[in-house]
């Protein structure tokens, strides 16, 4: 049986919503957001892997798009270079 914190990263995995996953672990939604707003806990740091294993595939993608000529990831994949070189510099 899965803890709850790998079922977290699972959910989040599938881009399920903090209120559906507070529901499916029958945890109180407000609480559960709260923990993930804060960003300190083990289900929060598990909620944000989950969500960003699923984009790094999602990127790989939509670059592998680009590289063969999709306009539409191209421009995906220039809005992401626009925003890791604005988190660069604040």
């Amino acid at each position: 049986m899965q803890s709850d914190i790998e079922l977290i990263e699972e959910y989040a995995s599938l881009f399920f919503t903090v209120d559906e996953i507070a529901m499916m672990l029958d945890k109180d939604i407000q609480d559960f957001r709260r923990e993930i707003k804060a960003n300190k806990s083990e289900s929060a740091k598990a909620y944000w892997k989950g969500k960003l294993k699923t984009q790094i595939e999602l990127r790989k993608q939509t670059l592998q798009f680009a590289q063969k000529g999709s306009p539409q990831a191209e421009t995906a994949m220039l809005d992401f270079l626009k925003k890791q070189t604005q988190s660069e510099h604040g």
